[in-house]
């Protein structure tokens, strides 16, 4: 148990000294947990990947593939996540305008990496890990983006706080090609905490 905790949490007494890494990580999950658990119409999900235990560890932090009707068939699609935590003050845009970036500069190396890693995949999953890096480079309507904020309740906007991603991500123009996601959690640090807690008292 301690291989898998301690690469983001730390072991007790005093856990890791990068106090971001555990309300990072925490975000990760819920955002994890919460696209497990949603209902899009016409949506069924069929690969979701879980939170790597690597915190510093290069890559997308979240990738869905969703089946949806096509004519008398189905066809996938897929959502690349940049998932984020937002525990100061002000205003949360920065924080989303940073992840959009992130997905424009680097979503290629993303794709490219769960392709690679889910290609013995079979069936339809596998032809679109084979298709996956070129979906991506021609912001094919088959790919699209999401960016997911973490934070507390008082932080979250009162309106609308993703109007900044067709800038960033201009070539995904398809409806339903971008999305986003604030999970408000009251006490959002200590909530991360207390969930370290619970981990460390497994060991």
């Amino acid at each position: 148990m301690e291989f898998f905790v301690q690469p983001v949490f730390g072991l007790p007494p005093k856990g890791s000294a990068a106090t971001d890494h555990v309300p990072g990580h925490v975000g990760e999950w819920l955002w994890y947990l919460l696209a497990r658990e949603e209902e899009i119409v016409d949506h069924d999900l069929a690969l979701l990947e879980s939170p790597s235990w690597n915190v510093t560890e290069s890559g997308g932090d979240g990738f869905a593939v969703y089946r949806i009707p096509a004519g008398s068939g189905t066809a996938l699609i897929f959502r690349l996540w940049e998932i984020k935590k937002f525990t100061g003050g002000g205003s949360i845009s920065p924080t989303i305008s940073t992840a959009a970036s992130q997905l424009a500069k680097r979503g290629g190396e993303y794709v490219s990496k769960i392709s690679w890693a889910n290609a013995t995949k079979s069936g339809d999953i596998g032809r679109l890990m084979s298709e996956l890096t070129e979906l991506w480079m021609n912001a094919d309507p088959r790919g699209g983006a999401g960016v997911s904020v973490s934070t507390n309740p008082a932080a979250a906007p009162k309106r609308k706080a993703f109007t900044q991603l067709p800038t960033h991500l201009s070539r995904m123009v398809h409806p339903g090609q971008l999305r986003g996601i604030v999970i408000a959690v009251q006490d959002f640090e200590d909530f991360a905490s207390e969930v370290r807690e619970y981990l460390w008292s497994a060991l």
